[in-house]
């Protein structure tokens, strides 16, 4: 189905595959740590579960800053590796790296002072045994923050140089760790939220420790370099910030949108909160293949800007649609006939449990016609340096459909939980025209960082 091209050869299909295999190993990964801590905390308590969905929307918000500093670092990178300037491109790692630690740090020392009043004022109508188990849970998670931020600049330079298999191997250690550790601390010494928080530590350190001696070593295409100086901090290259800027902007509004979102759903009941929490996490798994293929996306088109491959690089955005296209199909049509016994591993109670079904049968029925174009397009676009367009587009669709429609179809119309659903798919409709109308006008192509 698809033929090596005889003129481009940056990416083969033989390499292609080398570099997707492993991230779709990885995201599984992923995936199944998520449904493991799912069906441990519902067995704890379901207010358990309630407090870890309510408090991730904040843990996911505020780490995107340092998340898309080491995003961005790495896309500056792989444009310096497919321009031939490896010298360049250590420099980059290693600032980025710096950065991400003094930023991530700053964010954990302030996630811990603002524990009570923030949780407070963003979910006031919670009650009072989610709260605990929400505060329990928020003090831990950033604590977690300066392991992931390593874990994850590390993981995003082995994908900048192609080598996905390396993080594969260092993510399933390390969630392997985690799901080891929960048993440990759910199971056998019943820590319930204490023990998930603790695991969660603990694995990151371990996920932070693989990735980082990976990269010390000066064989890789791409290290960092020794000795570490916070002298570098002083002579930032200004590109890190030209894409990590707009990404983190991008990303954190998005997510302070499904933030406010949230907001709306603390406001139901305990059956439908459970609900959503259960579509959210089996509906990941539609995504799998195709998140491993769009993360594999920034490192081709990358690689192909920063060599100046323009052709080669709209011809692998395309090759690389068609293929999340029909990955996101295939999955959404199996999950479609197995989301009863799905849910029922989580042990809702019956209603929570007919409420996340009707949810999850909708979402796999529209998820493979928009969801390509809505989030797999734009990291072409942001890969070739053009973050601005990503990041105003995603703004303008969040604000007036995922949060306004939410708002309407929950507060106005009285739909419930399905309101907030129904927000994301005119979301995920306005988002695919915006990117696919920049992505044919040729602009992104105009956006070289290097």
């Amino acid at each position: 189905m698809f033929a090596d091209h005889p003129e481009y050869q940056l990416f083969p299909n033989k390499r292609l595959v080398r570099l997707i295999i492993p991230l779709i190993i990885e995201q599984s990964i992923l995936i199944t740590v998520s449904l493991i801590d799912a069906v441990m905390l519902t067995s704890v308590h379901p207010d358990a579960y309630s407090a870890i969905s309510l408090v991730d929307m904040i843990n996911n918000l505020v780490m995107q800053v340092f998340m898309a500093i080491g995003a961005g670092g790495a896309i500056v990178a792989s444009q310096f590796i497919g321009k031939r300037d490896r010298e360049s491109a250590l420099e980059t790692a290693t600032q980025t790296i710096l950065l991400t630690l003094a930023v991530s740090l700053s964010i954990a020392l302030m996630m811990l002072m603002s524990n009570r009043p923030l949780l407070g004022a963003i979910y006031p109508q919670v009650n009072t045994s989610i709260m605990g188990y929400s505060r329990i849970y928020f003090a831990l998670s950033a604590i977690s923050y300066p392991a992931y931020a390593m874990y994850n600049c590390g993981v995003n330079m082995l994908y900048a140089q192609s080598n996905s298999s390396s993080s594969m191997k260092s993510t399933f250690l390390m969630y392997t760790a985690k799901v080891a550790l929960n048993l440990l601390f759910i199971r056998v010494f019943n820590l319930g939220v204490w023990g998930i928080g603790l695991a969660t530590i603990l694995s990151r350190l371990l996920g932070a420790g693989l990735v980082t001696h990976l990269l010390l070593n000066r064989e890789s295409l791409i290290h960092y370099i020794r000795p570490f100086s916070i002298k570098r901090l002083l002579k930032l290259d200004r590109r890190i910030f030209k894409v990590a800027g707009p990404a983190a902007t991008e990303n954190s509004l998005f997510l302070f949108g499904k933030l406010i979102v949230g907001v709306f759903v603390a406001g139901f009941s305990g059956t439908m909160i459970a609900a959503n929490s259960a579509a959210n996490t089996i509906s990941a798994i539609a995504s799998v293949p195709a998140s491993a293929i769009n993360l594999a996306a920034i490192t081709v088109i990358s690689q192909c800007v920063g060599g100046r491959l323009m052709g080669e690089a709209e011809y692998n955005a395309k090759r690389l649609l068609k293929m999340v296209f029909i990955a996101q199909f295939t999955m959404a049509f199996a999950l479609f006939l197995l989301v009863e016994p799905l849910v029922n591993m989580l042990n809702l109670s019956p209603e929570s449990s007919r409420m996340a079904i009707d949810i999850l049968r909708i979402y796999f029925a529209l998820t493979f016609l928009f969801e390509p174009t809505a989030f797999g397009l734009p990291n072409t676009l942001r890969a070739a340096g053009d973050n601005k367009f990503t990041m105003y587009a995603s703004i303008l669709s969040m604000v007036i459909f995922r949060v306004g429609s939410s708002f309407l179809f929950t507060k106005v119309l009285g739909m419930g939980i399905m309101g907030v659903w129904y927000g994301m798919y005119l979301d995920w409709i306005f988002r695919s025209l915006l990117f696919i109308l920049r992505f044919r006008s040729g602009k992104w192509k105009q956006h070289s960082l290097v």
